[in-house]
């Protein structure tokens, strides 16, 4: 299916997120020295705070809200996967979390199968079970953030 006009920003949210759960995964094999392991670490925990912290908000608030009001258990099983998804991978990008090469290869794998869940599945239940209303708020609040 085609992608929606009103999804297209968290789409390419999603390009860079895979280039960089590329590459945690790549530098996690790798035996890197701690300085080249922590600026990893930084370019993710930046892109985090620059990115995905609006991008979880909008799919939260617009995507799960609706799916969970329909009452559908398929759509209500998506929603919970995304919400927990998120909540996983902010655990992993919090301060608490060691930043080491075990949690970066398990970041980046998690990022990397997310997102995979997000395009194959949760935008392509989106796309069929939201209003135009719906999508275009999504829209706008993608607009919003990089304003």
């Amino acid at each position: 299916m085609k992608r929606s006009p009103a999804l297209k920003a968290l789409s390419i949210d999603h390009h860079h997120g895979l280039v960089l759960a590329h590459k945690a995964k790549k530098a996690a094999a790798q035996e890197l020295s701690g300085n080249e392991l922590q600026a990893i670490w930084m370019e993710l925990q930046e892109h985090a705070d620059a990115v995905l912290a609006a991008h979880f908000e909008i799919e939260e608030s617009y995507i799960a809200a609706a799916f969970a009001a329909f009452g559908d258990p398929h759509l209500i099983q998506l929603a919970d996967r995304l919400t927990a998804e998120h909540a996983a991978l902010r655990q992993l990008l919090s301060p608490d979390t060691p930043r080491n090469a075990a949690n970066l290869k398990q970041l980046g794998e998690l990022l990397q199968q997310h997102i995979r869940f997000e395009e194959r599945e949760l935008f392509e239940a989106a796309q069929t079970a939201l209003d135009e209303d719906t999508l275009q708020a999504i829209a706008t609040a993608c607009d919003a953030r990089h304003n």
